[in-house]
């Protein structure tokens, strides 16, 4: 079932490609013998293209949603066992390439099933949206969709570091796709390009470090067991020297927070965002960014224990100057999916605090506001394609009267703007709360920039979003006035699904909390060791 779950996915985009292709060769056979009745060549056209794009999606669609059910089985057998504080998993394991110690050694626990989860219910969220886009090439726009789906599974289960540095490429491979192809269209064509070579480079370049560390790592292991394995709980157990764990843990370290993104390599994000479609800008938000703190929590803490904590000061204070860089910056956005972007980046550098703060509280809040950020911003980001739907701009000023125009749409934006702060029964609230509590057990001051710092990313928000609600309009700024009832939809889900989770998160700490406080343990370990003076 494993297998499956990671491969389910993959095999969808490949169908997806091949029943497009062959739609699109059957139609062109079709209009060939056609060509004579010009009265009808041009709107049968529109719909051979049109179905074959429908036909695309909903074959994406039903794999995604297989890979859905496969993961909810296995979440029943999680919440199922009779002690939930055991650790539960299934092992995939074979030899790859023995001669270097490479295994095909796949782990899936708790906190991997969790972050499969949001992954495959936004990239469903994602495929449903993109129908109204009907993006061109739509077999391959669905199967680069369901790739990086794939690897992104693949990324959260997978033991082996060679592995994981294939995977964390394969996941940049489609966004690359995503942004170039259909991105943005401009008079300058070549703009397009900007965001997706951008992200291609600093993606690459990280990736590079990142491999340097692990082959590193992996020597090290080497030396001391002449055994070449790239396994990550053998090499969890390496004894190392203070010095050349932190150096290692440097190139990790560095790759991750490319991707989450902080300061200063936070410049690709604003302009892949700008530069993407709302859908590609939904896959972003809601599986690219995820991996990265994922990264951290499952890989640079429990390799580098001691490391981490040297570096602790230096990564409190990089994220939280970035929290208050992207909050102020906020203030001055005009445009929404800009808007939108310094707003997530602020809420994943919060994430990146509470990470470095050891609280076990803060811990469990900080993976249920994974969840629940990437909702909120999913949902931003769908509001943020209707909106330059109805008004044909990004310009947040040219925004008027969405309250008298459009039906339900003023009270949604509402909503997914108060979710940010975390308003009482959402899932955000739940997550606030446990880790600014267990970030002020840790440190009072950290506690209080935090808050501080999360209030300024919503006031700022609220203030840029607030104006557009009211006003009047002497024309006819918008041709469609009602939301469609798919768009709302969407949105009613996720609003939704954050309130059940809000109103009862206990299912999701049964899920994660063994594993989360393993994790933690061993930062406390070090905390430990470092007091007595054994690092």
């Amino acid at each position: 079932m494993l297998v499956w779950l990671v491969f389910l996915p993959l095999l969808g985009g490949f169908v997806s490609w091949l029943f497009d292709a062959y739609l699109q060769r059957s139609f062109t056979q079709i209009r060939r013998c056609d060509e004579g009745r010009v009265n009808h060549i041009g709107l049968m056209h529109k719909l051979c293209d049109k179905f074959s794009s429908f036909a695309a999606g909903w074959v994406a669609l039903i794999f995604a949603f297989s890979s859905l059910v496969i993961t909810c089985t296995f979440i029943l057998e999680v919440l199922k066992q009779d002690d939930q504080s055991q650790n539960w998993c299934k092992v995939v394991e074979f030899d790859w390439i023995p001669l270097l110690g490479i295994r095909f050694h796949l782990v899936l626990d708790g906190l991997a099933l969790l972050m499969i989860l949001i992954s495959l219910i936004v990239t469903i969220i994602a495929i449903i949206y993109s129908f109204k886009e009907r993006p061109s090439s739509s077999g391959f726009f669905y199967f680069s969709l369901l790739l990086m789906l794939s690897a992104v599974i693949m990324l959260f289960v997978v033991a082996d570091l060679f592995l994981f540095l294939l995977l964390w490429e394969a996941t940049s491979i489609p966004v690359y796709f995503l942004i170039a192809l259909w991105g943005r269209r401009d008079s300058n064509a070549q703009l397009r390009f900007n965001g997706a070579s951008k992200f291609l480079i600093y993606t690459q370049v990280s990736s590079l470090i990142m491999l340097i560390a692990i082959v590193s790592l992996a020597l090290v292991n080497w030396k001391l067991t002449n055994t070449w394995t790239f396994d990550s709980s053998t090499l969890m157990n390496t004894p190392i020297s203070s010095r050349v764990e932190f150096l290692i843990m440097l190139g990790f370290l560095f790759a991750f927070l490319v991707r989450i993104p902080l300061l200063p390599f936070h410049s690709w994000f604003i302009q892949a965002h700008i530069e993407s479609s709302t859908t590609t800008s939904i896959m972003i938000s809601g599986l690219i960014v995820n991996t990265a703190i994922y990264g951290l929590l499952r890989l640079v803490i429990p390799l580098f224990p001691n490391a981490s904590l040297m570096i602790t000061p230096i990564m409190l204070a990089l994220a939280i100057i970035t929290l208050f860089y992207a909050a102020i910056l906020c203030f001055n956005q005009n445009d929404i999916k800009r808007l939108i972007a310094y707003i997530h980046i602020g809420l994943m550098s919060l994430m990146t605090a509470v990470l470095y703060s050891g609280s076990l509280k803060a811990y469990q809040g900080m993976i249920i506001d994974i969840v629940a950020i990437s909702l909120v911003i999913v949902g931003l980001f769908i509001i943020s394609g209707l909106l330059v739907e109805r008004y044909s701009t990004r310009n947040i000023n040219h925004f008027i009267a969405l309250k008298q125009h459009v039906k339900y749409l003023s009270t949604l934006t509402l909503f997914f703007i108060l979710a940010v702060l975390g308003v009482p029964g959402t899932a955000n609230f739940v997550a606030n709360f446990m880790m600014f509590l267990g970030s002020y057990e840790s440190s009072t001051y950290l506690g209080i920039l935090l808050i501080i710092g999360l209030s300024l990313l919503s006031i700022s928000l609220i203030i840029r979003i607030q104006p557009i609600f009211y006003g009047t309009t002497d024309k006819q700024v918008m041709d469609k006035k009602n939301i469609s009832f798919r768009d709302l939809s969407l949105l009613i889900l996720i609003l939704v699904m954050l309130f059940a989770i809000g109103l009862y998160p206990q299912w999701l700490l049964d899920l994660f909390s063994p594993t989360i406080s393993k994790i933690q343990q061993i930062f406390v370990n070090a905390q430990i060791n470092l007091i007595k003076g054994d690092v």
